[in-house]
């Protein structure tokens, strides 16, 4: 799995062949298909395995934000970790490898659910008896903050702008706290 997401975060989808994965393993490539019908089977299989491990740790640290702004700062924390540690780059390589292969990217976006119904989750806490909830389907907000995620590192990659993505999460973040003002304090975390 290591050596998929490797593949994947230094040379991309078209170049995740089962020979370089191997490579970086140090094994010989008909060893992978010994465990994974399909070089498709090991990349979603990589990107399964590194989504949740993330997912549990932010599943953890949104149990402590209470207010929208506490919410984009979480955002702005997980992309940042996210952009460094890789993952977003093997998230928007498997993306990207999808386009042209359908069967694909229904399986890439199933793995990307729990991260939109955790995002659903955090507007919805956040935002619950405030007036601008009426304005807001949280599950479309949502599904606007993982767009944004990935489009983001559209940008970063197209321009090498990480600080440019840093400075509007920031600018987010200062704006979220506008809606702290017109919504009464969220509950207290579980």
């Amino acid at each position: 799995m290591d050596a998929a997401f490797e593949a994947l975060r230094t040379k991309g989808f078209s170049g995740s062949s089962a020979r370089a994965i191997a490579s970086i393993a140090e094994v010989n490539p008909g060893l992978l298909f010994y465990y994974f019908d399909t070089l498709d089977d090991l990349l979603l299989e990589a990107l399964r395995q590194t989504s949740e491990e993330r997912l549990a740790r932010h599943r953890a640290s949104l149990e402590e934000v209470g207010s929208p702004a506490e919410l984009v700062a979480l955002l702005r924390r997980i992309y940042s970790e996210d952009s460094d540690s890789g993952h977003i780059r093997v998230v928007s390589e498997m993306v990207a490898g999808s386009v042209s292969r359908a069967p694909l990217g229904t399986r890439v976006m199933a793995l990307m659910e729990p991260w939109v119904d955790l995002a659903e989750e955090g507007v919805r806490r956040t935002m619950a008896g405030s007036p601008l909830a009426a304005f807001a389907e949280p599950r479309q907000m949502a599904l606007a903050g993982v767009t944004f995620y990935l489009g983001a590192n559209l940008v970063t990659h197209l321009t090498d702008g990480t600080e440019t993505v840093d400075g509007l999460l920031a600018s987010a973040e200062r704006a979220a706290g506008l809606f702290d003002l017109l919504s009464p304090p969220a509950p207290p975390p579980k």
